[in-house]
């Protein structure tokens, strides 16, 4: 009986963290748009880019992703016997690995190489998805992590979310920032 519901958790963990990648790409195209299509709603600024700087475009993949993360678990957590420190860890190293994914991307092709392609900005985006939900996958299976992992993983997830609203309101000067075609910061 033990056996069998290990391998349902498992089961369920593999498909929730596998469709979430074509879940997450789908999600990220009209969030893209969202804030302009709300008339530059404040409330959906904060969870949509504002401008085309790299940084509001990973919003592109941190805000749905931990939606995604955080319904797996209330959907099916207690009832598969998910491990809430093994799932909160996952979904952090998602959420921390996909952004470096996109980031060292983007700035590979663009400062290393000099190319601009939106091909290649949208490509960034699903490397950093599939590479991030694979991981957090392999972490989920062979980490073993306890109460201190889960605290530090949660403070990660709201540290980043409040980094998120907050550079919104008022980022840093600095190029990560930047609004590409007008050079602004912010909203």
């Amino acid at each position: 009986m033990i056996k069998f519901n290990f391998i349902a958790a498992n089961v369920f963990l593999m498909k929730w963290i596998l469709l979430g990648i074509p879940f997450l790409i789908v999600v990220s195209f009209p969030l893209h748009f969202a804030y302009d299509w709300s008339g530059n709603s404040l409330i959906v600024g904060i969870f949509a880019p504002v401008n085309e700087s790299v940084w509001e475009h990973l919003r592109l993949t941190f805000w749905p992703m931990l939606v995604w993360w955080l319904a797996g678990y209330v959907i099916s957590g207690k009832g598969n016997r998910i491990s809430a420190d093994k799932w909160f860890t996952s979904c952090a190293v998602a959420e921390v690995t996909c952004m470096l994914v996109i980031v060292s991307f983007f700035y590979t092709y663009t400062g290393a190489f000099g190319i601009e392609s939106i091909i290649l900005d949208i490509f960034s985006l699903f490397l950093g998805v599939v590479v991030s939900q694979f991981l957090a996958l392999h972490v989920y299976n062979y980490s073993k992590p306890g109460q201190n992992c889960l605290i530090v993983s949660i403070a990660i997830l709201v540290l980043l979310a409040i980094a998120f609203i907050a550079f919104t309101f008022d980022p840093p000067t600095i190029p990560l920032f930047k609004d590409a075609p007008t050079g602004k910061y912010g909203i």
